[in-house]
């Protein structure tokens, strides 16, 4: 509906036209056409006068039009009351849009275009005012499209930077407005100075200078005022010669030997110089860069030790830019170096230094080169200086040796000091020539065995060396006699051979050199050597189960240097054990393992033999053992214990026999005797026996460590010794009135002992309850006591033949007056309740072999004793069971 009423609109509009031109009407139309700027692509905006020409008239129609489009362009129309708008969509389309609310009212264009420039023309018509027409002329701005930078050589310029040129280069450019409408204005700018200004193109001329760095140049195109002009910037990079090149200090002395560092610095070169050293026409290049961080000084530092050569040389530093022509810069001076002396010692004038003889005048000059100069000079010999004394005459820079000696011979220095320091010459080494003299004025002593051949060195000093030799033997037998060697040549050794005795004495030796012969010859006391005597003593010490100290005096030396040899071996089986020697008789030996005694050999030895050994025989200790078994053991025993255990066996029988045969003769009753006389005798035989017992045991615990004395504070028992035969009845059987034989107190380990049944426990205490001295190490004697303890009875000191009572020497157990095992004497027994049979199962019986040396005892009957043998606990008197106490 909407198309049809604009197409109505249209036909009516042209048919008003025509009508309106066949009829003449006279229409209002302006005179004047009003122009219109507009930039590309914003928005226009094209007034219409709208006002009516009689009051209270309102708008019926607006139409516009365009120069050359036959048809309108845009229409408004308000004659139904409704406001509609209609716009060409080929021309105008949704950009156009028409205000009535402004005045005037406008017609806007938005995103101009470049085919909307031309000549509108705005038709009002009036409900009854005459129509109004106004002429509008819109011009769209076009801004150039680029700008082209053109170079000298006419070649486009693309990028932001230009060059670089060289200082001084004359440059031209030239920019280029490229499209636009109207034309656009071109001009040339550098920071806020216009260069050049022209339509379309401009050309701008200049020389590069110091004062333009940094250049840069703007090129800007102006269309119209109310469009932002369109700029091109341009830098144009400059190289710069350096403002100067210089050496920082000027010249000035050195010192030579002492480092020093020149400062070079190039100020204001771009790009960065390359700075050189150079000595003469020498390069240097121990140096190193360092640049500003504004990059406008470049220093260059030269480290150098300068040398007394390099006085009067030219020292400089050379700047050069890579790609700039006539860049080099160059600074420089002559070296001035200071230094402390120079000397140089010399022979004086018609000396041959080859050819100085002892007892010669040597005359020796010292030149100097120093700056500044030198103001001393002295002299040393051997690091020590010179004092003019005793043929010794020191002038200025002079020195004088009078008659020459062998001692002066060595290096001579000279020394001068300036302002600098002190300055030593090169050593001169004075060479004094002299005969051959012995080294050894006293002569020297040497000893041989007849049929052996020592080879004897003639020590001489002389220099030069001999070149000959001269060998004699002078003795009681012999006055005189040549000595020539087998190879027929004179040289400083000689091969001597001691055939008999006649040949010890002096042999003599004499060198010849180029000065002269020897005036006294060099002396060798020829005496006889010997083998060593044998080591006087030697002591044992530090002995342990498996180490020893041996130390030994030492011999005679035969005259020669001797050294030791020692030998171990098993004294059982003989087996050597270890060979040592050393040249101090001095060894500790270990690791001797599974011996209980060693056989120790010491030997002295020289080149001529060995002594006679010396031999010693150790005994070692041996290591502790523990037996905590109950069945039968077997014990290595040494032969001495053996031989104890076998007298303390027979002992123990004889004793066994004579108690037994005692208790049968004096248990009967003897008639005619009164029984006040056999009390009084009863009690002079136990006093006499008590007195006799008490003797030996104290007696016999100092001397002998095998027998265990009765009393002792460690005894855990109510009673006290009782002597082995005792007066007592039996109230049972008559087998004794006057005498008890009492059985003979073993001892037996330790036992749990309940006191409420009256079995005997035969179960061991545990280790943690036996006393400390339990579990003390001991030695191997010891030892072995612990072995075979519990086949002994507790007191035996009446079984011992006298012999054993008597105390042995360097027994190293004969002052033990203690009870080290702690033993527990058995409690009495009552030999009326008790029988043999029954005393003998609680008695373990002792059995010696001496084929082995080894003992064992049975404990067959304590072990029947025990819990899960099957069979029963003997019954134990309560006598007994009260006096044993548990430990």
């Amino acid at each position: 509906m909407i198309k049809i009423r604009v197409a109505c609109l249209v036909m009516f509009a042209v048919l008003q036209r025509s009508a309106e031109s066949q009829q003449d009407v006279i229409i209002e139309e302006s005179s004047s056409i009003e122009s219109i700027h507009a930039a590309l692509g914003r928005a226009a905006e094209l007034p219409c006068d709208v006002t009516p020409a009689i009051a209270h008239d309102s708008v019926a129609l607006v139409i516009w039009y365009k120069q050359g489009h036959n048809t309108p362009v845009y229409t408004f129309d308000t004659r139904d009351g409704v406001d509609t708008h209609w716009s060409d969509p080929a021309t105008l389309g949704s950009r156009a849009s028409f205000r009535t609310s402004t005045t005037p009212a406008l017609l806007v264009l938005t995103k101009i275009r470049p085919e909307d420039s031309g000549q509108y023309r705005c038709r009002v018509d009036f409900i009854k005012s005459p129509t109004k027409n106004t002429r509008l002329n819109l011009t769209v701005l076009i801004p150039p499209e680029r700008l082209v930078i053109l170079d000298q050589d006419g070649e486009e310029f693309r990028g932001g930077a230009m060059g670089p040129f060289d200082e001084g280069t004359r440059v031209n450019l030239t920019c280029v407005a490229i499209g636009g409408r109207p034309a656009a204005r071109v001009s040339w700018w550098q920071s806020h100075a216009l260069l050049a200004n022209s339509e379309s193109r401009a050309s701008v001329s200049f020389t590069l200078q110091r004062d333009l760095y940094p250049a840069t140049l703007t090129c800007q195109a102006v269309t119209d005022p109310s469009i932002s002009p369109l700029s091109e910037n341009i830098t144009i990079d400059m190289n710069l010669y350096p403002l100067w090149v210089r050496i920082i200090g000027g010249a000035r002395p050195l010192v030579a030997g002492r480092a020093v560092e020149i400062i070079c610095q190039a100020v204001g070169a771009r790009p960065h110089p390359t700075i050189s050293w150079w000595k003469g026409a020498t390069r240097l290049h121990t140096i190193r860069e360092k640049i500003s961080p504004d990059g406008n000084v470049t220093s260059s530092i030269l480290s150098i030790i300068p040398t007394v050569e390099d006085s009067g040389r030219i020292i400089s530093c050379r700047s050069v830019q890579q790609n700039l022509k006539h860049s080099v810069r160059e600074d420089g001076w002559k070296m001035e170096i200071q230094h402390v002396p120079i000397p140089k010692l010399k022979l004086g004038a018609n000396l041959d230094p080859d050819n100085i003889m002892e007892g010669s005048d040597v005359y020796l000059d010292c030149d100097v080169r120093a700056r500044p100069d030198h103001d001393h000079v002295y002299f040393t010999y051997n690091g020590v200086i010179v004092k003019g004394s005793g043929g010794v005459l020191v002038s200025r820079q002079s020195l004088v040796l009078q008659g020459v000696s062998r001692q002066r011979a060595g290096a001579y220095v000279c020394v001068a000091r300036n302002s600098l320091g002190e300055g030593s010459s090169d050593p001169l080494h004075l060479d004094v020539k002299f005969s051959p003299v012995c080294t050894k004025k006293d002569g020297v002593a040497l000893r041989a065995a007849r049929g052996e051949t020592m080879s004897i060195k003639c020590d001489v000093d002389a220099n030069p060396m001999p070149s000959s030799f001269r060998w004699w033997f002078n003795s009681s037998t012999y006055t005189e006699r040549e000595l020539t060697s087998s190879n027929g040549m004179s040289t400083d050794a000689y091969d001597y051979r001691v055939n008999s005795s006649s040949e010890y004495g002096w042999v003599q030796c004499a060198g010849t050199n180029s000065v002269g012969r020897q005036a006294e010859p060099c002396m060798f006391h020829i005496l006889p050597a010997d083998r060593p005597s044998a080591v006087q003593s030697c002591d044992i010490s530090n002995v342990t189960h498996e180490c020893f100290l041996i130390e030994c005096n030492p011999g005679y030396d035969g005259g020669l240097a001797q050294e030791f040899m020692l030998q171990v071996f098993i004294v059982e089986n003989g087996a050597l054990i270890t060979n040592r020697t050393g040249v101090a008789a001095q060894w500790r030996v270990c690791n001797v393992s599974g011996a209980q005694s060693v056989r120790v050999s010491v030997y002295a030895y020289n080149r001529v033999g060995h002594s006679e050994p010396h031999t010693v025989t150790v005994g070692l200790l041996e290591h502790p053992q523990r037996h905590t078994g109950i069945s039968s053991v077997s014990v290595q025993l040494s032969a001495v214990l053996v031989s104890v255990l076998c007298a303390v066996s027979v002992l123990i029988c004889v004793g066994t026999l004579a108690t037994f045969a005692l208790c049968y003769r004096h248990c009967q009753p003897r008639s005619g005797e009164k029984p006040e006389k056999a009390k009084g005798r009863d009690e002079s035989t136990k006093d006499l026996l008590e007195d006799k017992s008490e003797a030996k045991d104290e007696k016999h615990s100092d001397t002998n460590p095998d027998i265990i004395p009765i009393e002792t504070k460690n005894i855990a028992v109510t009673e006290t010794a009782q002597p082995l035969l005792s007066h007592g009845h039996c109230c049972d059987r008559p087998i004794c009135d006057q005498y008890v034989v009492r059985p003979m107190q073993y001892h037996v380990h330790p036992y749990n002992i309940d006191a409420n049944t009256p079995s005997l426990s035969l179960e061991p205490l545990e280790l943690s309850y036996l006393p400390t001295e339990y579990r003390l190490p001991h030695d191997k004697v010891y030892e072995d006591w612990l072995r075979y303890k519990n086949a002994l009875p507790m007191d035996t000191s009446n079984l011992l033949p006298p012999h054993q009572l008597t105390p042995q020497p360097n027994s190293i157990y004969s002052s033990i007056k203690r009870n080290p095992l702690k033993l527990v004497k058995m409690p009495e027994l009552d030999p009326c309740r008790l029988e043999v049979s029954n005393y003998q199962r609680y008695s373990p019986s002792l059995q010696l072999n001496p084929e082995n040396n080894t003992a064992r005892f049975n404990n067959t009957q304590m072990n029947e004793a025990q819990p899960g043998n099957g069979n029963e606990r003997q019954q134990v008197p309560n006598e007994a069971s009260n006096t044993v106490t548990q430990r």
